[in-house]
């Protein structure tokens, strides 16, 4: 009997280790990565500023915080999705003016070289917006092209710039002021933290 339990164990101490050896795979294929983190914002509101562009206006700028997550080689190897939200609260032409936005879309990878990888994005979504002078607050449907810089600092770490133009096509901010869209459009720096 202990022959058989000692033959028993040897055995097993030379099989186990075939079953975890493998060879590696002939080919790769891309694979699904998620990667969340945040942004620090400022944006041109579009709103008590003569000029929309991303740099004028400096003392009119809303400043905030953004949600930022990725979802990479979802159908193709540069093809991938981009959801974000973003508040911005602080800041701006008058006391009250604030801006928040819920976004979706695709994001396709332009080119990239070494660490670094530059995206162009096409999202939708809606952007609620706080008007001062007891206006109150209205949502708006918001279409928003750009592209977004980023570079590789680890192989999970990854720092990013983003040029967001914002467009609300049927924003009415004031009755008694006629629809006209809405452009607001900015920066934001942030990381993202690859999950898996």
């Amino acid at each position: 009997m202990l022959k058989k339990i000692c033959l028993f164990i040897a055995s097993s101490l030379l099989f186990v280790p075939t079953t975890f050896a493998q060879s590696a795979p002939s080919a790769s294929s891309r694979v699904l990565s998620i990667h969340a983190g945040g942004e620090l914002s400022t944006f041109n509101p579009d709103w008590g500023c003569v000029s929309a562009s991303v740099f004028s206006c400096w003392d009119r700028h809303l400043t905030g915080v953004a949600v930022v997550v990725d979802a990479n080689h979802v159908v193709l190897s540069k093809l991938g999705v981009e959801a974000e939200a973003r508040w911005l609260h602080w800041g701006g032409p008058g006391s009250g003016l604030i801006q928040s936005n819920y976004l979706l879309g695709p994001r396709y990878r332009l080119f990239r070289f070494d660490k670094l990888s530059v995206y162009g994005k096409g999202m939708v979504g809606e952007s609620w917006m706080t008007i001062p002078g007891g206006y109150g607050s209205r949502r708006y449907f918001t279409l928003v092209p750009g592209p977004t810089a980023e570079y590789g600092l680890t192989k999970r770490l990854t720092v990013r710039l983003d040029y967001e133009y914002q467009i609300w096509p049927q924003f009415s901010g004031i009755s008694t002021l006629p629809n006209h869209r809405l452009t607001p459009n900015g920066l934001s720096f942030g990381a993202t933290y690859k999950i898996f």
